[in-house]
């Protein structure tokens, strides 16, 4: 996985950090948006699973495995995610 930092000041904080503080982040595959990060589940120094919470009406709601992160963008606000089936 990929931390994307747009300046040095944020290199310090690792994977398990940001994917423990990443409530409100938008989260996309490849192919298109899912959701919004609704929470995260599991102990704040290892996050297991994101629950995004996405579709047209936001009633859609996806469990996505912590290792399914690919990046995360913490300026951008943003998560890619492995292809995700739902």
């Amino acid at each position: 996985m990929t931390i994307v930092h747009a300046d040095n000041g944020l290199t310090h904080w690792s994977r398990d950090y940001w994917l423990a503080h990443c409530e409100g982040f938008r989260v996309e595959d490849d192919a298109r948006r899912l959701g919004i990060v609704e929470e995260v589940i599991g102990d704040e120094d290892e996050p297991a699973e994101l629950v995004v919470r996405g579709g047209l009406f936001a009633n859609r709601v996806y469990r996505i495995p912590a290792d399914a992160v690919v990046e995360v963008d913490p300026r951008a606000e943003r998560i890619l995610v492995r292809m995700y089936r739902s």
